[in-house]
């Protein structure tokens, strides 16, 4: 697998984050941005699509995989199931996915955060045994708002308070302070590269991106794997449009490596 043919185990316990440049195809891509654009084209709820702060810009996309069967096989594909499975030792199910649209010209700011935090704090995850794919549906360059990473910075502890830092989401941002010492220590990568790329992320890596000025679209897949061993020790106290019920949900089995061609193809 992944992991083991390119040793990313120890990459990935030292930085907390790899990067898997052109993973996925650009036709299996194709596809996800095709369901992408139909969700967006038809999707009334407010509660699964979150917008900018204009009321109309497409910030986030909420856990298209619990409604939409294209998302839902990407959950399962076999690239990403071995990956994280590698890298954590045991099956794993989806815990939350949203797809990050960063659109051109009025994607706005994600405030340097950890998404452990708030997944111990306000819903119950026990421990960091969770892997964030970031999954990107367009090329990714220095000028649309790429991820920036703090290698290392998966090994801190902090609990900050909630706040909307001034955009349209709210979640527990990190404080300027620690930020600060941790780009000291670490400095800041930035993984760019081709539409289906992934970056297999530690849930505790502080990590943030600017706004997208650029006249090309950002948008990312976030999917959080959980280790099956791994589940809530109590309810969320977030929305269960934002994190699901965990308790009865079984691991996640891969489908065969077409899993979303053929899917689009049966869906023609």
């Amino acid at each position: 697998d992944l992991v083991r043919s390119r040793g990313l185990g120890d990459v990935y316990k030292r930085q907390g984050f790899v990067f898997a440049p052109s993973l996925l195809a650009q036709a299996e891509v194709d596809v996800l941005t095709a369901d992408l654009d139909a969700i967006l084209a038809e999707e009334p709820d407010p509660q699964r699509v979150i917008r900018e702060k204009d009321g109309t810009t497409p910030r986030t996309v909420v856990n298209p995989h619990l409604h939409r069967d294209v998302y839902a096989r990407l959950v399962r594909h076999p690239a990403l199931l071995a990956t994280v499975e590698a890298l954590l030792g045991e099956q794993v199910y989806a815990f939350q996915m949203g797809v990050n649209c960063k659109a051109a010209f009025a994607g706005d700011v994600w405030f340097w955060h950890q998404d452990y935090p708030a997944y111990l704090e306000d819903d119950h995850i026990p421990t960091p045994r969770m892997v964030n794919a970031l999954i990107f549906l367009d090329e990714v360059t220095h000028y649309n708002g790429p991820l920036m990473i703090v290698p290392g910075s998966h090994l801190i502890e902090d609990t900050p308070d909630t706040s909307d830092q001034g955009t349209s989401y709210t979640l527990r941002y990190t404080g300027n302070d620690l930020i600060k010492s941790e780009v000291e220590r670490g400095g800041i990568v930035t993984p760019t590269g081709a539409a289906g790329s992934i970056i297999f992320m530690n849930p505790n890596a502080l990590h943030g991106s600017g706004a997208n000025l650029s006249p090309w679209p950002r948008r990312l897949i976030t999917l959080t794997l959980n280790a099956i061993t791994n589940k809530a020790t109590a309810p969320t106290t977030r929305s269960r449009d934002i994190v699901m019920d965990d308790t009865d949900t079984p691991p996640l089995e891969a489908l065969g490596e077409d899993c979303l061609l053929a899917g689009a193809a049966s869906a023609d």
